[in-house]
């Protein structure tokens, strides 16, 4: 049953992709990261609190391709667990994951046996080197797992030091945001339209009010027909107002120095 730009598969709704972040901290230190992992925390998800969500995004959800992202995830101590866990419940029928592809040489057996697609982002700086992309097409090649390789040059210059007032430019830019069609995420028992408000409620803190940009997923026999509601929904997130969007300028690819980091991290705490 068509539903404007989603349709009913069997119940449940089916979207282009559906990712959690199993991680928030990274091994590069990239300015405008749209994840924020430069000033978040070290933290893994329980594999556990995973299946969890899992288990209730796929009663309503049916995404093309499950996305296990970070941070960086292969720095997930559990990463092979985690994965076993989204093959186990079947959310989608591609399992993917995203990586700045640096540690993959140290990746188990299990984890090349475990995935269909494998995103690596490639920066300029530093650079992937040579021997380890051949590596990554070797075992790649071997178990026929379908590699994109994503070169960013530039990232989107997506955040605002403070709070936008402007409520009109708020709305025209979740107007026009792709981020919201593409980028759908569950994390700690919600769904989300957008990877954006988890990442700002770990760095503004749980009393800003991000969570309230998702749904919270449960058993009502009515989730789906809520979700697709929230899907359509004409009002910004709360998160858009701290968020240039998608669209926003792009600026050249690079790495933060620890004091460069300190300093964002004191501008933007409240």
């Amino acid at each position: 049953m068509s539903n404007g730009h989603y349709e009913f598969i069997s119940g449940r709704i089916q979207t282009r992709s559906l990712e959690t972040h199993i991680v928030d901290h990274c091994n590069l230190h990239c300015w405008g990261c749209c994840s924020l992992s430069p000033y978040l925390p070290k933290w893994a998800i329980d594999p556990g609190e995973l299946e969890r969500d899992l288990l209730l995004a796929r009663r309503v959800l049916a995404p093309r391709c499950f996305k296990l992202v970070g941070g960086e995830p292969l720095l997930h101590p559990g990463l092979d667990e985690c994965l076993a866990v989204a093959r186990r419940v079947d959310i989608a029928p591609t399992v993917s994951v995203t990586t700045n592809g640096f540690l993959l040489p140290r990746a188990s057996d299990q984890f090349w046996r475990s995935i269909q697609a494998l995103t690596v982002s490639i920066y300029p700086h530093p650079s992937l080197p040579a021997d380890t992309i051949a590596f990554i097409e070797r075992r790649a090649a071997e178990h026929a797992i379908s590699v994109n390789w994503k070169r960013q040059n530039e990232f989107v210059d997506m955040d605002l030091d403070e709070r936008r007032g402007d409520t009109q430019v708020t709305q025209e830019i979740y107007d026009d945001c792709w981020l919201r069609r593409r980028c759908h995420i569950v994390s700690k028992g919600r769904f989300f339209t957008c990877t954006r408000p988890p990442h700002f409620e770990t760095f503004y803190g749980t009393e800003a009010g991000f969570d309230n940009d998702g749904i919270v997923l449960g058993e009502d026999p009515n989730m789906a027909e809520q979700i697709l509601a929230y899907l359509r929904k004409p009002e910004p997130l709360h998160a858009c107002s701290f968020c240039r969007g998608g669209n926003g300028p792009g600026r050249p690819h690079r790495q933060m120095a620890a004091g460069e980091i300190n300093t964002v991290l004191n501008l933007r705490r409240p």
